[in-house]
């Protein structure tokens, strides 16, 4: 009886517990009276469809739908809404900002959100960078907001204009009566004058006030309804959070357009003009990454420290540049180390500085975003250092004697300098230089932007790189980039991690000529050794060649970390768990060596059963085996046995790539075989493994390899794949032949006269090898027709021609309309037979002393010459557009296609070839976005 009298007392107190549970949190009534302001961009407002809307509306949508409380929105002005609430009108506020005179008068929820108060500008006050710079001016503020709090809090001093409405607030700024008034984030399209407001008042003019906890608020008299409200508050999502803030306070774009933060005043790297141009090198370094990756990207220009919180808060998504700070970096990635910046002391010219001894005691100002801080009081510790907002601030308190100097960019303060009076104003201290690395930063958890970052910046070459800065750097001034092609200048914390790795073992071949061999010294030689040398000139480092005749030990020990890198490997899934793998630095394509007589097609897909010898180190193997089974695949150990096998014919052709094979066509013991170059085999690009546990080396070794141009692999090329015949040695065997057969003079003579037709023979053979090498070098294996890089080579040629005499070129990029339908419905051979067809066509347009390119894909560039007027390119792209209208007969059906046309001339489009290829691009994809099939010049 006992033990059933407790139990029904433990459930009887379960049940009690669970009604005050349930009490606790259901005095909500059914529905919910919430008031809101009017014309609160974005927080909430009312649509042009007379709705509520805003992130705030959303945020109590969400809230009240959890429990299926019917919620009603009143608006009113600002000031109107708290009287409501006062009066009992709405149950409660939906959103305010926590200020402590709130705190007495109402009951506050919890902070849901943060936003930020600021001052918004004009675009004519000069100099203004802080509250403290307003104080000559009067400053718009609407009643009872929590913006007035915050200035009276920061700035006690400064002059406040009250008004009862944020619209009225606003007329009054663009009929000039005030010059400066608060705002949070943005200023609200719906405003009427909405427009020449922003023109007047630019985001990035505005001047931070502080940090506001957006929260919401109850009466008094009402802790239990609060209790209710914060209980179901909890329950929301902070993903739903963060989607909120996505939608109302980013820049308004496509959502796959990403939104990168501009930090403004660094020109010439990152600024926005008067005119409200974002401008710089850093800018210009994204735009081309846009157009290398294909991703739009839409710049939001702000203060450093409000582009730091906005990325935090997701609101965008990549700050464009920032200086090295562990503390700024906090809860961010670096994505990109996108650059360095040099800093000097700068100091008055009135006065005499010339010995480190006399900054004893001085005061020495420093930007809040250094990271040299520490450097400089470590090797100056009797110095004292005083933290500014910007570089104005620094240059006005040296002007007027208030620090003895101050360390900042050389290139921002001179910028800075020539733009004034002040220009010889100041002097830089000789000997006190500090470097920073400036990255790009992201948010932690951003894996796959991280990748996209990485990818799209390796697309960019160094030269395209050097071309941007000197866009925007004098000679004098110098650069980041044009300091590579001699010395990669590496990080701090870069040479620090090479000091403690003096030598950097690379595994190699010993036997894989020209590519990779030892010679009779036992030394390793051949194009990957001369990289290497090459890098370790322009990054002051060792990596030292370790030759193996065994790729599979040199795999094993490159795996077990004997090695640090390992040159020429592929990219393979299975070794992403031990290795990393490096820009490409070199281009593999294979050729086949066979017998005069041997049976060969174009393509290895379409060629009867062969026997063909290949190396059994390279991965190509297995794919070669897959894709031609009709083949029988022989593995040899080195490319010599397989010639051997094919000069005894137990194999018809040996496969290996062209700069390997240039050495075979030069030995005499292969006299009677030729090169076959297969169309239809990939082209390999060479990576330098690094080992996974060196994440730091790959990021150096990668600077460097940037630095290997055109020139660079030319060179190379011009090295090792000489392909000119030498004739010595088979002169000397003519001689000793007469010599040895004196007597038989006839004989001689006619021996001599065969021996010497089949010389001249096999020299022509080898020259025609030669011509095609080079030819290949040049041009796009499927269609014949120059490639993107001979392109370049004649354009420049070109305009250097055009002048000199002052004449006109045209530059036409064309993408086919409807190729990818044909090639998705019929396949990539019909595709490819299209393709050539198209390419006759478009050269029959042409004239013999234009260009036609193919630049990639379907994609086609043509260069016109000598023009007398743009209408000559006209009548070129009208008669391409008119060929196309009729149906290409293909081998299996008969398909159309159109061409988008985009035309840039010289020199009114641009006067060097990267302005002209990209204007031409962008006209071409305007063309595509007003119906394709068209052809388009600038305006």
């Amino acid at each position: 009886m006992i033990k059933k009298l407790l139990l029904l007392f433990v459930l009887f107190t379960c049940c009690t517990a669970q009604a005050q549970n349930s009490v606790a949190v259901s005095p909500l009534p059914a529905s919910l009276k919430i008031g809101i302001s009017s014309d609160t961009y974005p927080y909430m407002f009312i649509d042009e469809q007379g709705k509520p809307a805003g992130l705030v509306v959303d945020y109590w949508r969400k809230v009240a739908g959890q429990r299926g409380v019917q919620v009603e929105f009143i608006a009113a002005d600002w000031a109107d809404t708290l009287s409501m609430l006062d009066a009992g009108t709405i149950d409660l506020h939906g959103g305010l900002g926590r200020t402590a005179d709130r705190e007495q008068q109402y009951l506050l929820g919890q902070s849901y959100l943060d936003i930020f108060s600021n001052v918004f500008v004009h675009r004519d006050l000069v100099g203004v960078h802080n509250l403290a710079d307003l104080r000559p001016h009067l400053v718009g503020v609407v009643e009872r907001s929590t913006h007035i709090d915050s200035l009276t809090k920061q700035q006690s001093d400064l002059v406040l204009k009250h008004y009862d409405s944020v619209s009225k607030m606003y007329d009054s700024a663009l009929k000039g009566e005030i010059k400066a008034f608060t705002g949070l984030d943005r200023l609200p399209p719906r405003y009427s004058n909405y427009r020449e407001l922003m023109s007047f008042y630019p985001v990035y003019k505005k001047v931070p006030v502080r940090k506001i906890e957006l929260t919401f608020a109850v009466r008094r008299d009402q802790p239990k309804l609060l209790q209710a409200l914060k209980q179901l508050a909890e329950a929301v999502d902070m993903s739903f959070r963060d989607q909120l803030e996505r939608k109302w306070l980013s820049v308004d774009t496509d959502p796959n357009t990403l939104l990168i933060g501009v930090s403004i005043g660094n020109q010439p790297y990152m600024h926005v003009s008067g005119i409200g141009d974002v401008q710089g090198i850093f800018v210009d370094l994204w735009r081309l990454w846009s157009e290398k990756t294909g991703i739009a990207i839409s710049f939001v220009p702000n203060q450093s420290e409000d582009s730091l919180a906005y990325l935090r808060k997701g609101r965008i998504d990549v700050q464009m540049a920032q200086v090295e700070n562990a503390e700024k970096f906090t809860g961010l990635k670096p994505a990109y180390h996108l650059y360095n910046i040099y800093s000097s002391l700068f100091y008055n010219s009135q006065s005499v500085l010339t010995d480190p001894q006399q900054l004893k005691g001085a005061t020495l100002g420093l930007l809040h975003t250094s990271s040299f801080g520490p450097q400089v009081q470590q090797q100056f510790p009797d110095i004292r250092l005083q933290v500014f907002d910007t570089v104005d601030q620094m240059i006005e308190a040296v002007l007027k004697k208030q620090l003895t100097g101050f360390l900042a960019s050389d290139v921002i303060v001179r910028n800075r300098l020539g733009q004034s009076s002040s220009q010889h104003s100041l002097k830089v201290f000789p000997g006190i230089r500090y470097e920073s690395a400036v990255y790009s930063l992201i948010r932690i958890d951003d894996k796959e932007l991280y990748q996209n970052i990485q990818r799209g910046f390796a697309q960019i070459s160094l030269d395209e790189m050097v071309a941007i800065e000197k866009r925007w750097l004098d000679k004098e001034a110098g650069g980041y980039f044009q300091t590579f092609r001699d010395k990669v200048p590496l990080t701090v914390a870069e040479r620090q991690w090479l000091n403690q790795h003096q030598q950097i073992r690379v595994g190699v071949m010993s036997n894989w000529r020209p590519v990779e061999f030892v010679d009779e010294k036992g030394e390793a030689q051949g194009i990957t050794s001369d990289v290497l040398k090459l890098l370790n000139k322009r990054l002051e480092v060792q990596f030292v060649p370790q030759p193996y005749n065994d790729w599979e030990l040199l795999l094993a020990d490159y795996k077990a970390g004997k090695l640090q890198m390992v040159a020429n490997i592929s990219d393979l899934p299975e070794r992403r768990s031990f290795s990393a793998f490096s820009l490409d630095y070199w281009t593999l394509q294979w050729i086949m060596l066979g017998k005069h007589d041997a049976k060969f097609d174009a393509k290895v897909a379409q060629m009867s059963s062969h026997r063909i010898a290949i190396m059994r180190e390279y991965q190509f193997v297995k794919q070669l085996k897959k894709d031609f089974p009709q083949h029988q695949v022989i593995e040899v150990d080195s490319l010599e046995e397989g010639l051997e096998m094919v000069v005894e014919g137990k194999a018809d052709f040996a496969l290996d790539t062209v700069v390997a094979s240039g050495i075979a066509v030069r030995d005499p013991r292969y006299v009677n075989l030729r090169a076959y170059l297969p169309t239809d085999l990939p082209v390999y690009p060479s990576y330098f493994g690094v080992h996974k546990d060196l994440p730091e080396l790959l990021v150096i070794l990668n600077k460097g390899i940037k630095t290997i141009s055109d020139a660079d692999r030319k060179s190379l090329q011009d090295k090792w794949l000489n392909l000119e015949i030498k004739q010595g040695v088979d002169q000397s065997r003519v001689v000793t032949l007469v010599l040895q057969i004196a007597g038989l003079l006839l004989l001689v003579i006619i021996g001599f006269l065969i021996w010497n037709f089949s010389l001249r023979r096999e020299v022509e053979l080898r020259r025609k090898v030669e011509e095609k090498m080079r030819f290949m070098a040049g041009h796009d294996d499927l269609t014949q027709l120059p490639n993107r890089s001979l392109l370049v080579e004649r354009l420049q040629t070109a305009l250097h021609q055009h002048a000199r005499h002052n004449e006109m070129l045209a530059l036409m990029f064309i993408d086919l309309d409807g190729f990818k339908q044909v090639n998705d419905q019929y396949g990539h051979d019909l595709g490819d037979e299209m393709l050539v067809k198209l390419s006759a066509l478009l050269s029959h347009c042409v004239r013999k002393t234009d260009t036609v390119a193919r630049f990639g894909g379907d994609e086609f560039v043509i260069l016109l010459t000598g023009l007398v007027d743009r209408d000559d390119a006209a009548i070129v792209a009208e008669k391409i557009l008119l060929y196309l209208q009729e149906p290409l007969t293909l081998s299996v059906c008969q398909a159309t296609v159109g061409a988008s046309i985009g035309i840039a001339i010289y020199p009114h489009d641009g006067t060097d070839a990267a302005a002209l290829l990209k204007s031409a691009d962008k006209l071409m994809y305007q063309v595509k976005q007003q119906g394709k099939s068209q052809y388009r010049f600038s305006r």
